[in-house]
């Protein structure tokens, strides 16, 4: 064997082993990746969860978003007449409609869900989606289920996610009790310490730190 073909031989090795080792860098980074994505994804709907929520909003803030709370009204009925499977479905539904909003949506628990909404005109982006969540849902069975939405709207809080998501939780607490449907916040109004018979909210204590799915 010549040197030079020798030569040849271990540049060719050479070669092979760093392209063999970018490989497997490249995967490594991937799997990263992607274990990092679906840390700020909730596991059924796809939507991004509590953290990729706070995710978003570290990109966004500079923009003002105003978030949108919503709150699913007869859900629970449909649960417990048609089974967790059709609840989930449902979910599912209201999630897909979700995703039509120009900003990014999240589910925060439960029937909970939120949104950073970059709308011109954030009322009608509001009322449209709540009007697209009470289309009815078909499960497989073939029956037609519909749930409405009470919605909470406040513009973004200098004091950061947190404080804008007790804000709209605040007015759509109050879209809730006055079946109104879609309400903006309003500081006169809607009371954060308001106590009343609803579960422990979810919103409340979001912080940017905090990321949990279903």
């Amino acid at each position: 064997m010549t040197d030079h073909l020798l030569s040849g031989l271990l540049l060719a090795a050479g070669l092979a082993l760093f392209c063999w080792d970018q490989y497997r860098l490249y995967v490594a980074r991937y799997e990263l990746t992607a274990l990092h994505r679906s840390t700020l994804r909730d596991p059924l709907t796809g939507l991004a969860n509590r953290a990729g929520l706070a995710d978003a909003w570290t990109q966004l803030a500079a923009l003002r978003p105003w978030v949108v709370v919503v709150d699913l009204d007869g859900f629970k009925p449909v649960n417990d007449t048609h089974g967790h499977a059709a609840g989930d479905q449902v979910l599912t539904a209201v999630a897909s409609r979700l995703r039509s909003v120009h900003g990014v949506a999240a589910r925060l628990g439960g029937d909970e869900f939120a949104a950073l909404l970059l709308d011109p005109n954030p009322a009608a982006a509001a009322r449209h989606l709540a009007a697209a969540i009470a289309a009815p849902v078909r499960l497989p069975s073939g029956m037609a289920v519909s749930v409405t939405a009470s919605i909470g709207l406040a513009p973004a809080n200098p004091a950061g996610l947190a404080a804008a998501l007790a804000d709209g939780d605040a007015a759509m607490y109050r879209a809730k009790t006055t079946r109104a449907g879609v309400v903006a916040f309003d500081p006169l109004r809607d009371d954060h310490a308001t106590a009343d018979p609803r579960p422990a909210l979810r919103v409340r204590d979001l912080t940017p730190t905090v990321g949990v799915g279903r």
